[in-house]
């Protein structure tokens, strides 16, 4: 036997066959009689006038091009007159049309074809079916595995891309992996699931070329029901965004990439908030959407598409795809080979206009797929002007801080230089610290998928350390006469922010008694201009959540220029940071 090799599948129901079945069916038709017959009592019986029992064919898969003699087997009930059995099949050709006993002769390109044999006396028709295998396994049930290249002719562009894919070669990864056993080979061919040796095909049944590697129909179900009928039918197709589909596979000891998954921020439940904001939340909070909206985008693209409305649109309806949470399908793209990882997007990364400038992130590497929805959204200045109830940037500015850009830069003098990207130089940015993997050691393995930043990360520039707190800060910032980790004297310093703004509140007799600090700031009520600038800081590097590691010279400055600016000098014996990695003492 060979594996598949071209389209024949895909010709089952050929222009002639399709002829004969209308003229067929023009003059005589399958018909059912009913009698009723009394002996104690009356029953209902329904009779075929005319069945076809069975097609004996030995054996029944042969080679491209070879021949095997059919025989069929009718039964006949009184009704029925003189019968003729006709022979059809979708491709290849017989000795002989008509008859009980016929030779096929199998056409050059393998595949699973059906015979057809008609039974008939002018009135009443019989059919039989009888599936061959050409090359490969005859299945005995429908629906059946073809292979990839039943898919090709209709998805070439798609079977293309994935060509070119870790998928392609999985088969080929096993084997070059020094322990290719055998319970590996359900996630390395096609066919396995969900119960093996049940008569499908595939690779349990057919251990041949054809079912080797991860395929189309590893992801989307057998599929000769979706073009068994000429034209393709999308209902007899699985098409899924369930994290499920890819975690199957990817997951257990040596790669627990869903494992990790459920453990994540991103695998807790978001699609039904999702549903009920609606809105723009949906492009980066819930999956289908977010992974339409990542797919082949670039830095030109309308800046709402980065922004989430640009997926609501374009987002098929729940009744097609139910709303999920973010998972594998929404970074990365089944069939896609252009980015590392198979990840959707590496494009450039457009930040809000903030400053008097639109900046656009073009550092980072395979971790500006993140930023596409870690970024701060809003910028500062309508909210000061204004106020706003969900005072500050949106909840996650992780790319603006790592990029040094949309922080409110009017606390300091028009002339301060600020600093710049920082870890974002980093090769691969978010990717290098929030998915650090390690390779199986015999016992499990780290994929990276809680997305939890490891201090094993930093250390090739940073050596072992136990806490990210123990990266040390250039000097003391929050004044408090040691010199500290950059996380604890950037915590210190948002403490002294926020306790003098409300001291400063106090002190005008504003009555904070209950009120939380978002809706001190937020509402004007409470809060004057000035409260509302050194603020906007404040809640952009508490927002950021790194404690300035993310980058710890522009979140020093932003603490310190809004210190300054709202109390006139900063605390006593600190130092300033003037630019990237400079400090002066001054106070």
């Amino acid at each position: 036997m060979r594996p598949f090799a071209s389209m024949g599948m895909l010709r089952w129901l050929a222009p002639a066959f399709m002829v004969s079945m209308f003229a067929f069916f023009g003059c005589e038709e399958t018909k059912e009689v009913v009698r009723t017959e009394t002996v104690i009592q009356t029953d209902t019986v329904i009779v075929n006038i005319i069945s076809v029992d069975e097609i004996f064919a030995e054996p029944d898969s042969i080679t491209e091009g070879g021949s095997i003699t059919l025989t069929a087997s009718t039964t006949l009930e009184p009704e029925a007159g003189t019968v003729t059995l006709r022979w059809y099949a979708d491709a290849g050709s017989f000795n002989v049309t008509e008859g009980d006993t016929a030779i096929w002769t199998a056409p050059d390109d393998p595949g699973a074809y059906t015979i057809y044999v008609h039974a008939t006396d002018g009135q009443y028709i019989g059919i039989g079916t009888l599936r061959i295998g050409v090359g490969m396994y005859a299945p005995t049930t429908t629906p059946f595995y073809t292979g990839d290249m039943a898919c090709a002719g209709c998805h070439a562009s798609t079977h293309d891309l994935w060509a070119q894919t870790g998928h392609a070669n999985a088969w080929e990864t096993l084997q070059n992996s020094g322990h290719p056993a055998s319970y590996c080979e359900p996630c390395h061919a096609v066919g396995w699931e969900p119960t093996p040796n049940n008569g499908n095909s595939g690779y349990d049944e057919a251990p041949v070329a054809t079912f080797v590697n991860v395929q189309c129909e590893n992801c989307h179900g057998a599929a000769s029901e979706h073009f068994a009928g000429g034209t393709p039918d999308p209902t007899q197709i699985n098409v899924s965004w369930n994290v499920e589909n890819c975690g199957k596979c990817h997951d257990g000891t040596h790669h627990p990439y869903l494992s990790e998954w459920e453990t994540s921020p991103h695998g807790f439940e978001v699609a039904g908030s999702v549903a009920e904001r609606g809105g723009s939340c949906a492009g980066c909070h819930e999956g289908v959407a977010g992974g339409i909206r990542l797919a082949g985008r670039s830095a030109s693209a309308p800046l709402d598409q980065f922004y989430g409305s640009g997926a609501v649109s374009e987002r098929p309806d729940t009744t097609v795809f139910a709303l999920e949470n973010i998972n594998c399908i929404t970074c990365h793209d089944p069939h896609a080979h252009d980015n590392p990882g198979q990840i959707r997007t590496v494009a450039d990364v457009p930040l809000a206009t903030a400053n008097g400038e639109s900046p656009v992130i073009t550092l980072g590497g395979t971790g500006k797929l993140c930023m596409h929805c870690h970024h701060a959204r809003r910028a500062a200045e309508p909210q000061v002007a204004s106020g706003y109830n969900h005072f500050g940037p949106h909840a996650s500015p992780q790319a603006d801080m790592m990029q040094g850009a949309t922080g409110y830069h009017a606390v300091a003098d028009p002339s301060f230089v600020w600093a710049g990207p920082s870890h974002l130089r980093v090769a691969n940015s978010c990717k290098t610290c929030h998915l650090n993997m390690v390779e199986y050691d015999g016992t499990t393995a780290i994929t990276g998928h809680t997305f939890l930043p490891t201090t094993a990360a930093c250390a090739n520039c940073h050596g072992t350390i136990g806490d990210f707190d123990e990266i040390m800060a250039l000097d003391d910032f929050d004044g408090d006469g040691s010199v500290e980790g950059v996380q604890s004297e950037v915590l210190g310093m948002l403490d002294i922010l926020q306790t003098s703004v409300i001291d400063t509140m106090l002190a005008r007799g504003v009555d904070t008694t209950g009120v939380d600090w978002e809706t001190l700031i937020g509402d004007t009520t409470y809060s004057t201009v000035k409260d509302r600038e050194v603020a906007w800081n404040w809640f952009f590097v508490h927002d950021d959540k790194s404690n300035g590691i993310h980058n710890p010279d522009y979140a020093v400055q932003l603490l310190q220029q809004s210190l300054l600016y709202y109390n006139g000098a900063l605390p006593r014996n600190t130092t300033m940071v003037t630019s990237d990695n400079s400090v002066m003492r001054q106070w």
